[in-house]
């Protein structure tokens, strides 16, 4: 998450949340890229933290080679593609600091099947930031159980943030064709209740989402619904329920859903259909808002 720090938290009464702050941004959780002259007083922050026998080495580090950095940006501080960075003062560091140091939440409704498929698009689309922050469980999914309650669960789970929101809500449309509304109304129930960030897919659920490959190696001995799923269109393939079509009504579909020693690649997506990467990449997207 890209931070605006009002440099006169340094001057502040509390020095612990500012801190906190910092080592966030030295261990790239999070992302300040100040102008020099505050560059300059950071790192006299932080050298005064030595001075007085606190050692801060990995802050020291930072500090040195972030004033290195605003003088090759020309002294000024530079935007984020991931929207309005997140003005921090002396009035709202201490918050700042709680909510900055706390996972960011992508509510899904299976977390070890969604979780999973938003981890492999993630490996499959190069997406590093989302990988790396999966890895420093700096992004945590929260398991809703189903369509259900997700919404309830997505506003309590915003009750845990008090200054930033750090939560998404992931969700199928369960639409069985594009004219249904499908999980409209639970979207503006979270949207309504402060969910500050929601997708609902385009297409049926995440199996519409599921690469041929993957299919393949889940059920190899279904020869004639392999055969029948590649032969219909993108559209129709994606509002077909595929639970239905590979496993019938009363039996699960495999878990997780995407093999963890399976490495997926971008073609493997894009050949469901032109527009399927893009989405996904609208997904990922949205992730980077809360991290």
């Amino acid at each position: 998450m890209l931070l605006d720090i009002d440099v006169e938290v340094f001057a502040g009464a509390d020095h612990l949340p500012v801190i906190e702050v910092l080592k966030q941004v030295a261990r790239g959780r999070h992302d300040w890229r100040p102008t020099t002259a505050d560059a300059v007083r950071a790192t006299s922050f932080v050298a005064n933290m030595d001075a007085v026998k606190i050692r801060l080495p990995a802050l020291e580090l930072w500090a040195q080679k972030e004033a290195e950095a605003a003088a090759d940006r020309g002294g000024s501080a530079t935007s984020s593609p991931d929207g309005q960075p997140v003005r921090i003062n002396s009035a709202n560091v201490t918050s700042a600091a709680e909510d900055l140091g706390r996972p960011a939440v992508l509510v899904v409704e299976n977390r070890i099947g969604d979780g999973g498929f938003v981890q492999a698009v993630a490996e499959a689309l190069g997406d590093k930031r989302v990988v790396h922050a999966l890895r420093k469980r700096w992004l945590k999914f929260c398991h809703s159980g189903g369509t259900g309650q997700m919404a309830a669960i997505a506003v309590d789970e915003c009750g845990d943030f008090s200054m930033i929101v750090r939560v998404a809500m992931l969700i199928d449309s369960d639409r069985s064709g594009p004219a249904e509304l499908g999980n409209h109304r639970k979207v503006n129930e979270a949207r309504e209740g402060g969910v500050p960030h929601i997708h609902m897919f385009t297409w049926r659920m995440v199996e519409n989402y599921v690469p041929f490959r993957v299919w393949d190696r889940h059920f190899p001995y279904k020869t004639a619904k392999r055969k029948e799923l590649r032969a219909w269109t993108p559209q129709r393939r994606g509002y077909e329920h595929l639970k239905t079509h590979f496993v019938g009504k009363n039996k699960s579909m495999p878990s997780p859903l995407l093999p963890t020693d399976m490495r997926l690649n971008e073609a493997d997506f894009h050949e469901l259909g032109p527009d399927v990467v893009n989405e996904l990449r609208q997904v990922l997207a949205m992730i980077h808002r809360i991290l």
